[in-house]
């Protein structure tokens, strides 16, 4: 080739060049800009939804306008009788009046979306006070915000109706809300707690990027963008995580764009390099034709020490150059591959595993065609020996069964591991894992497999095995031991019943009469009055304590039927009964807390009975008895207490202090059976949960209770 015609080829070149460079570059700028639009329509949508959130605040505060002024015709109590129909027509789920201390004056709760009255939870009571709090702080009484309440995202705004009592109402940030949001830009909308521990990643990098406007976003795996802000809390920090995603339509759109130009340009390449190519045909194809037909003369007679002639300075003569270094490339490959295949022989020899290589195809199918030294080992045989049978020769008739179906699969290229039976020369029988797969040789497939003895493995097994036959009889022992234990408990809870009716009928009659001797045959001595006074007394405890164990007998008995039960309601009422029965008996009940439960009512009342009995009986010495009720809800689970400020006792006898029959006072001084707190014990387990007391010696005495598990974190303290 001349050098204008070099000259011209490189020109061309370089206008193609160029071309496809200006094209690349313009494309980028292209696709950055349709980024950079559809990021610009996503932060306008994001902008659109915040700023419905924000206008939602007006419509709540109007709504608590228009209670403050109902309130203040009709009074508080007006609260508590709000229908669904005044919650749907201001779209407020919650409507609260607290004074400054946090306590609840009037509320009523609802789900306005789906027309239901609800209650609050005592998480929401906790969460809507400390939103009071905020607007007791706030200028005349008036703030609003976003906060959560029982874990629930809601918006609220408070009004001060005088200086001691706040109106608080609240609009839940639920899925219809969201709905509602998503109708605004129909795209996909989604919203995360921002104090969430299991937070997506691309919130969380979200979150931990946003630019001064409090905007992030970032391309989805699935040809998604998304949109990322922040919603703040009333407390100025990050609350809720909202994502607004939405296909990348612009963008494809311009990248099928960019594939048009491309294509156009490509088009044009190939037919400026069609017409370079005929240009050129006469001064190079012609060396490069000469070159080829030398190159096939030596591929067809798979001679690589022969070498191309080197003619001309150009482009062909580094071709022929390059060919020629190739071949000797190849020459030197080919001995490295001798040594590669001696050193893969040595290592099949050599190999501690059995190696067998079955053929697959023809006369060879089955038939063992190379085998290394352990396998001849392995089997008693010489390598000549062995490579003289076939597989199914050295298998075992079980492992026969299945080896049709396992040299199928490998066939199909699939590599298999499995347990088989071989035989040695000897006829033993020893078992092996195989792990075998396809092998192709010279165009032909053959069958490899690397065999391994586990005869000690099996062993092994069948030792763990008799031991696990030994441990199922020991639990079958034990299930059989429980059943019988069960029966005499059923027994011995049976004859203390029957015991206990059988002894009423007797004491019933030895009260009955000594009530008659007393009133009148024995009026004119006092002193036989006092014995029978004494028989008839002890009598009648014998009785009671009949009825204590009967009713602890039945506390293991009764059905459990789990219902809400209002605790402080049954506080009440048991001192109310308590008040009728002793009148004399002026002690104060305090009930700090409401609180409801699940549990069985029945059982509950037992339970509270005997507590609130025992804090009535043991502070009716003192001059200014006192019970009080309450919960303390800074633990992992709800703590539930009775205190009494009466006689107490020494801490030292606190363990057995729920034993039945124990007793850590003088009967004269106070009455009891000695069963109640036994019978409060056993209630509280029922229900899962722990019972303990703490006390001093003429200073009361606190009983603490819980109606769920996992109480043992603090317990002690």
């Amino acid at each position: 080739m001349n050098l204008s015609r070099k000259t011209v080829l490189v020109i061309i070149s370089t206008f193609i060049a160029l071309v496809f460079v200006v094209a690349a570059v313009s494309d980028i700028i292209l696709l950055q800009s349709f980024s950079g639009l559809e990021r610009k329509i996503l932060a306008q949508n994001i902008v659109k939804i915040v700023n419905e959130i924000n206008e939602t605040y007006p419509e709540i505060s109007a709504s608590a306008r228009d209670y403050e002024l109902l309130i203040e015709q009709r009074g508080l109590s007006f609260i508590t009788s709000l229908d669904i129909a005044s919650f749907v027509n201001h779209r407020v789920d919650a409507l609260l009046c607290l004074n400054r201390d946090g306590q609840l004056q009037a509320g009523r709760a609802a789900d306005f979306h789906r027309r239901l009255i609800a209650e609050f939870t005592p998480a929401e009571r906790d969460d809507y006070q400390r939103m009071a709090q905020q607007g007791f702080a706030a200028p005349n009484g008036q703030a609003h915000g976003l906060a959560f309440a029982g874990g629930v995202p809601v918006q609220f705004t408070t009004r001060r109706l005088d200086d001691e009592t706040l109106l608080l109402a609240a609009r839940r940030f639920d899925q219809h809300e969201i709905e509602r949001l998503k109708d605004l830009t129909h795209a996909r909308l989604e919203i995360r707690r921002a104090a969430d521990r299991d937070l997506p990643d691309d919130f969380s990098r979200a979150l931990a990027g946003f630019d001064t406007t409090g905007f992030f976003s970032e391309v989805l795996p699935d040809q998604q963008i998304a949109g990322y802000t922040a919603l703040k809390g009333s407390d100025g920090s990050p609350a809720l995580l909202v994502r607004l995603s939405e296909p990348r339509l612009i963008y494809e759109q311009g990248k099928t764009s960019i594939y048009y130009i491309f294509f156009v340009l490509l088009v044009s390449g190939l037919v400026l390099c069609s017409v370079t190519l005929m240009f050129i045909k006469g001064a190079v194809l012609e060396r490069i034709a000469s070159l080829g037909g030398r190159v096939r003369q030596i591929s067809d007679n798979r001679d690589i020490s022969a070498r191309l002639p080197v003619e001309g300075e150009d482009e062909l003569e580094d071709l022929a150059t390059s060919i020629n270094t190739m071949l000797e490339s190849l020459a030197k490959a080919e001995t490295a591959m001798r040594e590669s295949e001696e050193r893969y022989r040595l290592l099949f020899e050599r190999a501690p595993d059995s190696i067998i290589i079955i053929g697959l195809e023809g006369e060879q199918a089955g038939q063992i065609v190379a085998a290394n030294a352990a396998a001849a080992e392995q089997h008693g045989y010489t390598i000549e020996e062995l490579c003289s049978r076939t597989i199914f020769e050295v298998n075992t008739p079980e492992t026969n069964q299945i080896a049709g179906d396992i040299i199928q699969r490998i066939s199909a290229g699939e590599w298999v591991t499995f347990e088989a039976w071989h035989f040695r020369k000897d006829g033993s029988r020893f078992p092996i894992e195989v792990h075998a797969g396809p092998l192709t040789i010279g165009g032909k497939r053959y069958l490899i497999g690397f065999d391994r003895d586990i005869t000690i493995r099996k062993v092994t097994e069948e030792t763990d095995r008799m031991y696990l036959d030994q441990i199922h009889q020991l639990n079958s022992e034990l299930a059989r031991q429980a059943s019988e234990l069960e029966a005499a408990n059923s027994e011995l809870e049976t004859f203390n019943y029957s015991v206990s009716h059988d002894m009423r009928g007797p004491l019933t009659r030895i009260s009955g009469y000594c009530q008659l001797i007393i009133d009148e045959q024995m009026a004119a001595d006092p002193a036989l009055r006092t014995y029978m006074s004494r028989i008839y007394e002890s009598s009648c405890w014998l009785n009671e304590m009949i009825d204590a164990m009967l009713q602890l007998s039945r506390l293991t008995r009764a059905e459990f039927v789990p219902v809400q039960v209002d605790l402080s309601a049954l506080v009440e009422e048991c001192f109310r009964d308590l008040q009728i029965m002793e009148p004399d008996h002026h002690a104060q009940l305090v009930c700090r807390d409401t609180a409801t439960v699940v549990g069985d009512r029945n059982l509950l009342k037992i339970l509270i009975a005997n507590l609130v009995g025992n804090a009535w009986k043991y502070s009716s010495k003192v001059p200014d008895p006192q019970i009080e009720f309450g919960i303390l809800t800074d633990k992992p689970v709800p703590v539930h207490y009775i205190r009494d400020n009466g006689a107490g006792f020494d801490m030292k006898d606190a363990g057995a202090l729920f034993t039945a029959f124990t007793r850590l006072h003088d009967p004269g001084q106070f009455s009891g059976t000695g069963i109640g707190l036994a019978t409060a014990k056993r209630v509280v387990l029922r229900h899962g949960g722990k019972i303990w007391v703490e006390s001093t010696l003429g200073g009361g005495a606190t009983f603490y209770f819980t109606l769920q598990p996992d109480c043992e974190s603090f317990q002690a303290a």
